[in-house]
């Protein structure tokens, strides 16, 4: 599946409704009590977009962008209004607001990732940000701003280091991101009134990376 690198219209994104999925079974033993598997360590991400329509206009964009991908058949940046920052909404990003490693001296990569945090409790595991907006990314070492000397992949969103920092050094960034997403239908419906009713689903579901 090919990634085409443009963001699904952000005034159809900003009133979608939709957020994380996870994906869970439960099994109910004769006592009554549960066994649960927690089958995703991140969830999904899932949109209904068809919320965001409410003029001919909108209409139009969703119709265009949805021929531009082909319905599933290419990924694309979608905005979730919710959670796109590296710090809170309210914040503008810094370039110390997530741990993304630790130098050994020899490596320059590092990948983006945002943990979550909830009364001083960290998520059990940290989230792979992939698609990081372009002129946002701040970088760190030691508590230090780096403006220079680095340089970020916005389709991967791995950090590259000029020099591979110091072993011990906390390796440290800012940004706003994206999502990569592709609509789970192949078929759109065109009927203004249907969406403003809200009769209409069209749903847009995140690629996850492959290493959540």
């Amino acid at each position: 599946m090919s990634f085409l690198d443009m963001r699904f219209p952000t005034d159809i994104s900003y009133n979608s409704a939709g957020g994380p999925t996870y994906n869970t079974s439960v099994v109910v033993v004769k006592s009554g009590r549960e066994k649960r598997n927690i089958n995703w360590n991140y969830p999904r991400i899932e949109f209904d977009v068809a919320y965001g329509i409410r003029a001919m206009k909108e209409l139009e964009e969703l119709i265009a962008f949805f021929h531009i991908v082909q319905g599933k058949g290419r990924t694309f940046r979608f905005k979730d209004h919710s959670d796109f920052k590296s710090c809170r909404l309210d914040y503008m990003p810094q370039f110390d607001d997530q741990d993304i490693g630790v130098g050994d001296g020899s490596t320059v990569d590092f990948p983006l990732y945002k943990t979550y945090d909830f009364g001083g409790l960290q998520a059990r595991l940290s989230r792979r940000i992939t698609k990081p907006v372009s002129s946002t990314v701040l970088a760190g070492i030691n508590g230090t701003e780096q403006t220079s000397g680095w340089s970020i992949d916005y389709t991967t969103g791995i950090i590259t280091f000029d020099s591979a920092p110091s072993d011990g050094a906390n390796i440290t960034a800012g940004y706003e991101f994206d999502i990569e997403a592709r609509f789970d239908t192949d078929s759109l419906s065109t009927n203004l009134e249907q969406y403003q009713a809200g009769s209409i689903e069209v749903p847009v579901i995140e690629e996850k990376p492959n290493d959540t």
